[in-house]
Parts: C-alpha cells; structure tokens; sequence
C-alpha cells in the first residue's frame, strides 16, 4: 500500500472568500500531493498572486508562492491509502498534466455552472476539485462525478486520515521549512 494526499484549504483570497459564501464550507480549496510533507502540491488556481485571470494548472507550495502570502490560512491534510497499481496510474496522470501544462485552463465557467446544478465539461478546463476528483477517479473508492466534486466532499473518503488540521504556519514549522515570499511557481 502506498499513500496520496489531499490538502483542503481556505486562503482568504477575494475569489475563495466569495466562494465561501454560496457554499459555507470550511475549506474550498483542494490540491493533491504524493508525499506527507507536501513539498509539491497540484492543483487548478492562480499562476500569479495579483492576477485573477491568469490561472490553470499549478505545482503549490505552503512556503511560496499564493500560501506564502497568507501564513494563517486554514488547512486540513488528508492521507488516503490506495494500492501502488493506484498510486502509479495517479502520478503518470499528474505527470501528464505537469509536462503539458500550458493547455490547461481554469475552469471558471465549471465552477458558476455547478452553482445552478449543471455540470459543465470543458476539455483542458478543470477548477480545484475537479482536478482531485479526476486523479482520484483512478482508484476504486471514488466515484463521484469531477465536475460536481466540492473540496469538502472529499472529507468522505472511506479510511482517509487527517493528519493535520491547523495554519499553514503551523504545518510550515512542524516540517521545518522556512516560507519565501514570492509568485507562484510556474510549472515547469
């Protein structure tokens, strides 16, 4: 057995605030990672902190890039044991998306279109969860359609461990890396 992680987050960005809003989670972010320490996170958000509309596929870190900025921001770790045919189907996709990463797009249109209950597919286009949802679909336990998948359904996950709960900053010093200011690495 080997073990894949999933990280929800609340930064206090404008866009996770307003988010926030409509579905009153605790985290609506989610990326997706293959070690415990998340030195390399994946997910779906902005490339640059200033700049909405510059996003797509993206290599996360809680000591740089957007996480970087907001030190206080609320996270949960999720461990989740799968079997290694798992784990190698899940990282040969994930390596897919970080060798063509320039075609990936936000999913915006997504994530409006699930607000009224349509599942909107767009080829090359995915938001947060739908990209997590989309790796975890190559296991036997996750079902769930990628285009409806909130960061907070992945909560159940059958024999998913928390492994941390707290701020980044805390995650940061448990693991003792120092943060370094800075723009979010472009996947490369």
């Amino acid at each position: 057995m080997r073990n894949v992680y999933i990280i929800l987050s609340q930064t206090g960005t404008l866009f996770s605030r307003l988010i926030a809003l409509y579905t009153r989670d605790q985290y609506n972010h989610a990326s997706f990672a293959f070690e415990s320490n998340l030195p390399v996170m994946y997910s779906f958000g902005r490339r640059r902190r200033y700049n909405m509309l510059d996003c797509g596929f993206v290599q996360e870190s809680f000591t740089r890039g957007l996480f970087s900025f907001f030190p206080n921001a609320r996270c949960c770790v999720l461990e989740i044991p799968v079997t290694q045919a798992e784990y190698d189907v899940m990282q040969d996709a994930v390596n897919s998306f970080c060798q063509n990463y320039k075609q990936y797009r936000y999913n915006l249109l997504g994530v409006f279109s699930y607000i009224f209950g349509i599942g909107l597919v767009r080829e090359d286009y995915y938001f947060c969860s739908q990209f997590v949802s989309y790796i975890l679909n190559y296991t036997s336990f996750w079902k769930l359609s990628p285009q409806f998948t909130r960061p907070i359904d992945f909560l159940s996950i059958p024999h998913r461990h928390i492994i941390f709960e707290g701020r980044v900053s805390e995650f940061i010093a448990l693991h003792s890396a120092n943060p370094v200011p800075g723009e979010i690495t472009p996947v490369l």
